[in-house]
């Protein structure tokens, strides 16, 4: 048996997750209430036509108890809205439960409206007695805003799919939520702590994931019929999800590559009505042909997924665009220098498309040095859907949260990727902007631990414990010299004193 620890995460990864577990409001603005929910706006829960903004800070006190966690929603109109576990009908605001882990959004009951799923990876359920176990939270959408009166709370044992909760499961650790190119709308939520039969006991962090849709469920892991792999302790397998209109992908960085433990692998699954297993497409690491690099210990392939759906520059058929983070990638003797892999999929299989690192690809003013944590998150986007890409239309942002810069420590930074180029700019492309939007760069802000792509605006955390704020910058600014304004979000915009929060921003949807 592998002495791997049950369940970890890194540090830059404990900036990144992404959280979401019950909602209300509090002392807060009100959306002006449409009256029907428009839908096509990305995140808009009240169907005004204009895109909304997850922000979570799931370590903030909520009352006495600590890191019980709170979500922030900036609405498109100006309102804002601010959502605790305490707002969830029978449901508490309980220390620890870090409620805001996970977050994502998708028209789940087809009103218009978006609605919202919030990972609360480490609640107690059922009454207490099952610790760690995990939630995920639902809140619907409506014209007056998220609606938390209605909100739901799904345990495992609320997909009927056999999957109960246990002790330890972290079930909502990470979530992808979406809608498939038929229009139907799936969940994914991972369970990275679920211990799996031969796997070892509960909390051995073999791993497992529940896919769904409106009308069915079904979970499954490494041993399950189709899905390619061994359940072993130490594999995390769904500490990372993410999906698309064409397919989802979950990542097990905990994966042992032969006898390298924490190597790291992904599965790329194309989509089905929930009533069946979906079809796996693909599972690689670094030791697959065709894929760059060796496997080693530590490297934590797969510690960050993004996908997106793409038309060539020349015309055809949608594919898929995958991106996986590597943080602890050594560069030459760097360690955790990280790196970052592209692969695209027509449905049949994989093939690499680029390998990035502060080396190469166009990073000639960069430089991989230890720590930096190149990859520790990974933002996607194609601003054109459904249309021929271009060279400032997909594009991939990759956060080095590690990086230091003008002898200040860990000021982090954002490098910007084209995906139809050859060879791209790459380099620090965000941080520039920020400092002309008014950033002072500071030890610790570790800018690039989060990062989350929209068609309109890549929005960046910065982790400044005197002044932390999330930045949304126009892309035009970033790749066609625009003068937009850039957006900002302080804990003041939710009527909350710097000294009320205490990861604010560090997950965001």
């Amino acid at each position: 048996m592998s002495s791997r620890p049950r369940l970890v995460r890194i540090g830059v990864r404990s900036l990144v997750t992404v959280v979401l577990a019950a909602i209300g409001l509090v002392g807060a603005s009100v959306p002006a209430a449409a009256q029907s929910c428009e839908g096509g706006a990305e995140s808009d829960f009240d169907g005004d036509g204009q895109a909304d903004l997850m922000i979570a800070d799931p370590d903030a006190t909520v009352g006495s108890a600590a890191r019980s966690g709170m979500v922030h929603i900036a609405y498109g109109d100006g309102a804002t809205q601010t959502i605790t576990q305490a707002d969830v009908p029978d449901n508490d605001a309980a220390a620890g439960d870090r409620f805001g882990y996970a977050v994502d959004s998708t028209d789940w009951n087809g009103d218009g409206c978006a609605d919202l799923f919030i990972g609360v990876p480490f609640e107690d359920w059922s009454h207490n007695t099952l610790a760690d176990a995990g939630l995920v939270i639902f809140i619907p959408g409506s014209p007056g805003g998220l609606d938390t009166t209605a909100a739901k709370n799904w345990s495992q044992n609320s997909f009927g799919t056999g999957s109960g909760a246990e002790p330890g499961d972290r079930f909502g650790w990470s979530l992808a939520a979406g809608t498939q190119s038929g229009g139907t709308p799936f969940l994914v939520v991972g369970a990275p702590g679920e211990g799996i039969g031969g796997g070892g006991s509960p909390a051995d962090g073999s791993g497992l994931v529940i896919y769904a849709t409106p009308d069915d469920a079904v979970h499954f892991h490494q041993e399950s019929d189709g899905v390619v792999g061994i359940v072993e302790p130490g594999d995390l397998y769904g500490y990372s999800v993410t999906g698309s209109e064409s397919g989802f992908a979950v990542g097990a960085p905990g994966e042992a590559i032969g006898s390298v433990d924490y190597a790291g692998t992904v599965h790329l699954f194309s989509h089905s009505d929930g009533s069946s297993l979906p079809d796996q497409i693909e599972a690689w690491d670094q030791s697959t042909p065709g894929i760059s690099g060796v496997v080693e210990t530590g490297d934590m392939y797969g510690a960050s997924v993004e996908m997106v759906d793409y038309i060539s520059t020349t015309g055809g058929d949608p594919r898929m665009m995958l991106a996986i983070g590597t943080p602890g990638e050594a560069i030459g003797s760097d360690m955790t220098a990280g790196l970052s892999s592209v692969v695209w999929s027509s449905g049949s299989g994989i093939t690499e498309y680029r390998n990035i690192t502060q080396n190469g690809d166009g990073n000639a003013d960069d430089t991989s040095e230890p720590g930096d944590a190149f990859g520790a998150a990974v933002a996607m986007v194609n601003r054109t859907p459904d249309q021929n890409t271009s060279t400032d239309t997909l594009l991939l942002a990759v956060g080095s949260p590690g990086e230091d810069a003008d002898g200040v420590h860990d000021v982090g930074e954002v490098g910007l990727f084209s995906m139809t180029e050859e060879v791209s700019e790459g380099g620090d492309a965000v941080r520039p902007v920020l400092e002309g939007a008014g950033l002072n760069p500071v030890e610790g802000g570790r800018i690039g631990s989060v990062v989350h792509a929209t068609t309109t605006h890549l929005f960046v955390t910065v982790a400044d414990e005197a002044s932390p704020a999330v930045y949304g910058v126009p892309w035009d600014n970033i790749v066609a010299d625009g003068t937009d304004p850039v957006l900002t979000y302080t804990p003041a915009d939710f009527g909350l004193d710097v000294a009320d929060v205490a990861s604010f921003g560090a997950v965001l949807a």
